[in-house]
């Protein structure tokens, strides 16, 4: 009995023998276009870090005597008053 079972099923289809053939073949594909991407970016030249060419430099604002004589009192109290008095004591 159970021959005849046998002799009834119809034949596979390949599809049907590898149900996520189809599936296997997709990611192949998307494993291609993924190496192929991946040598294109290699290729491209590597982005260099900015270079701060005022590193260490450092210009600060020339105060001078006419400068103060110019500016409000509003101005003036918003300074630095070191930098006031080095200016004042200057000469």
């Amino acid at each position: 009995m159970e021959t005849e079972k046998e002799d009834e099923k119809p034949a596979e289809t390949p599809a049907e023998a590898a149900p996520d053939s189809g599936f296997r073949e997709a990611l192949d594909e998307m494993r291609e276009e993924f190496a192929e991407l991946r040598k294109i970016l290699a290729a491209r030249p590597q982005k260099v870090a900015d270079i701060d060419a005022a590193a260490g430099r450092r210009e600060e604002p020339k105060l001078t005597k006419e400068a103060l004589a110019k500016m409000s009192h509003a101005e003036i109290a918003r300074l630095d008053w070191k930098e006031v008095r080095r200016v004042l004591s200057a000469g």
